[in-house]
């Protein structure tokens, strides 16, 4: 049996390009690859998310249609796209996400700490801390490689 090595990136259709990228970069410091079109549609953006590299597993991508209708969880839309943070970083996350208005929830599942928010379009993200080497290596907007 074949085995993946992963997923390589997660797609999700917002309405509003210039907001998608003042949060996935402005708020949560994600860096953005690239714009390019969808190819389909050639006056759609797509806009790519991810670490410095855009290495496979960090990329989230954007299609923004105006007038897309809100997705339901269950009907192809990813319930929860989580992010690791490194352990000793909540406090700034917590911090970050008040200093831009976003409301989270905090929680612990698992044995580790959680914050639940969502992005403007009503997706739902979670930020997961976590004791793992962090591989960020992009410093944007007050988000640093190291966050301890």
């Amino acid at each position: 049996m074949q085995k993946t090595a992963g997923i390589h990136h997660i797609s999700a259709m917002v309405n509003d390009a210039q907001r998608n990228i003042d949060f996935y970069a402005g708020v949560l410091g994600l860096r953005l690859i690239k714009k390019t079109i969808n190819f389909d549609r050639p006056e759609v953006y797509h806009l790519y998310f991810g670490n410095e590299s855009g290495q496979p597993g960090t990329v989230i991508t954007f299609f923004p249609w105006a007038k897309q209708l809100k997705g339901r969880i269950g009907t192809g839309q990813v319930g929860v796209t989580s992010y690791v943070i490194p352990k000793g970083s909540t406090t700034f996350w917590k911090n970050r996400l008040q200093k831009f208005g976003v409301v989270f929830t905090s929680s612990i599942r698992f044995g580790e700490k959680y914050l639940k928010f969502n992005d403007p379009d009503g997706l739902q993200l979670e930020l997961i801390e976590r004791d793992v080497e962090s591989t960020n290596t992009w410093s944007f907007g007050g988000v640093r490689q190291k966050m301890r």
